[in-house]
């Protein structure tokens, strides 16, 4: 009796498989020994690692494109005053990111805000500055005038102001 192993006869596993070999042909494939593989795991997390710090670019270059800069330390309230004496007035001076360029009055704007004045829409100083009161005039008289309530003076809403101060207008106190 033999005391053979059946293992013995099979092919040790990634041997050469019996394929017929043509002229030229070296062998059937063969899987990579385990210097091969770990040089292909070492491709494989280096490109993994690329895309990462691509993606980790990409991410940062959209994040530092807002109009808010990030704070990396405690938040520092601007609203609440460091020294209670002076409520009204910052512990530190601010200074704007952006340079503050000061409004200029307008001569137009003055005469804007004259008539509006006559037609009792403004009861502003004539300061030449579209502020909100100037804003607010005009978007009464656009009301009144059933215009589109911009607060903005174009053709139409300047039109109805040309006939409220040749002809008057109801807000007048009884002129018209």
């Amino acid at each position: 009796m033999s005391t053979q192993s059946p293992t013995t006869n099979r092919q040790a596993p990634y041997q050469e498989a019996p394929y017929p070999q043509g002229p030229g042909q070296q062998g059937s494939y063969q899987q990579p020994t385990g210097r091969s593989r770990s040089r292909i795991w070492i491709a494989v997390i280096g490109v993994a690692v690329a895309a990462a710090l691509v993606a980790l670019a990409v991410a940062l270059s959209l994040g530092h494109s807002s109009a808010a800069p990030a704070t990396t330390g405690p938040s520092a309230s601007t609203s609440a005053p460091a020294n209670p004496a002076t409520p009204g007035t910052p512990s530190t001076p601010v200074t704007p990111s952006h340079p503050v360029t000061p409004v200029q009055p307008s001569a137009a704007v003055m005469q804007l805000q004259r008539e509006l004045g006559q037609l009792n829409y403004y009861e502003g100083s004539v300061d030449g500055i579209m502020g909100p009161q100037t804003i607010a005039a005009i978007e009464d008289l656009q009301r009144q005038a059933g215009l589109p309530q911009t607060g903005q003076m174009n053709a139409a809403t300047q039109a109805a102001l040309a006939n409220y101060l040749a002809h008057g207008n109801n807000q007048m106190g009884g002129n018209s």
